[in-house]
């Protein structure tokens, strides 16, 4: 099963919200090195559920936002 954290995003125009992140779990033989934003199989904004890019952005479908992870919120 994925992890679900908390993380805030920021859209073209630098809006700060938040937002839930489902992380993909690592494999055995994956190590720690691969960043947060890296595990990051999808967000979910307003009831969206968002997948990365290649760049690691989230393209929303049902808008014209596009988000980037900041952090996670601890």
């Amino acid at each position: 099963m994925s992890e679900m954290i908390t993380v805030k995003v920021k859209d073209q125009y630098s809006n700060e919200i938040d937002a839930l992140a489902w992380l993909n779990k690592l494999k055995e033989h994956e190590n720690e090195s691969l960043s947060l934003f890296q595990r990051i199989d999808h967000i979910l904004i307003d009831g969206e559920k968002i997948l990365p890019n290649i760049e690691l952005l989230f393209e929303s479908k049902s808008s014209d936002s596009i988000y980037r992870v900041v952090e996670q919120i601890i």
